[in-house]
């Protein structure tokens, strides 16, 4: 009787897991981009996003240019959620829209009973996450099906950020979900003052404070002291309106530095 007892936990814990299939893109793909010198990369960070999801009853990587059917026959169960990751190259929001028109709609009117999360982990793919709202509301949606996207907003460093505690907020995020009629941007504590990468030095987006939306940039850290600032090397995520504001002080500070210095070296007329 106890043996029954956990033979029916485990069927019935397999029969709400999920599938989880990552994929990548080649030189030839449809959707993102690639070079064959980099799919070793990709393959490397679709094991890392694989190992990252949880109650996953199959892992799998797919080249972004395969159908998924054949897959999903032989292995979804009704009612899994499919969740589906990208690691590569994307250009924009509307590359994301084309994708999920062309592959992911047909996926929801066959598989009617399971669900779907994208994980975009490639750069820019959220750059428009209205575009995005948008598409997927259209989406010919049975009962309790729904879909959500994550996506960044900007330039990204990809599956790379978690492997460094230094940087595991660097990629600025934003989500797209079926279940809401607006898309939504991550809350501005979560990356005010946190690292970004040097590549994404002056690069924009948004996040969410008490509601309101907030526009944030990847900046040279200045600090502000009562008396001067000190811009440091180390760039951060910080309110495009306050870095603004500081560092119109600290430029001033620095021409008046400028200033004297020629004044004492007898320079000025």
């Amino acid at each position: 009787m106890k043996y029954i007892y956990i033979l029916s936990l485990f069927i019935s814990f397999s029969s709400i897991a999920d599938i989880c299939i990552c994929q990548y893109p080649k030189e030839d793909a449809h959707y993102g981009s690639g070079q064959s010198i980099e799919v070793p990369l990709y393959k490397m960070g679709c094991r890392l996003w694989l190992t990252l999801k949880k109650n996953c009853r199959r892992k799998k990587i797919r080249d972004i240019n395969n159908s998924l059917e054949d897959l999903l026959d032989k292995q979804l169960n009704d009612g899994e959620t499919i969740k589906l990751g990208f690691v590569g190259h994307w250009n924009h929001s509307q590359e994301l829209v084309d994708y999920i028109e062309d592959k992911i709609t047909p996926l929801v009117t066959k598989y009617k009973k399971s669900s779907f999360e994208l994980d975009n982990t490639a750069c820019n793919a959220m750059d428009n996450p209205m575009l995005v709202q948008k598409k997927i509301q259209e989406l010919p949606f049975d009962k309790e099906q729904y879909i959500k996207v994550v996506g960044n907003q900007t330039i990204s460093i990809g599956m790379w950020d978690k492997l460094s505690i230094r940087f595991r907020k660097t990629d600025l995020i934003a989500i797209a979900d079926s279940r809401s009629q607006e898309f939504q941007y991550p809350a501005c504590s979560t990356y005010l003052g946190k690292r970004c990468t040097g590549f994404q030095n002056g690069e924009k987006g948004f996040c969410s404070k008490n509601g309101e939306k907030k526009e944030i940039v990847c900046h040279n850290f200045v600090k502000e002291f009562k008396y001067k600032t000190k811009m440091k090397r180390k760039k951060k995520w910080q309110y495009l309106d306050e870095i603004q504001r500081v560092m119109t002080k600290h430029v001033e500070q620095e021409e008046y530095k400028i200033y004297n210095m020629k004044r004492r070296a007898g320079l000025l007329e």
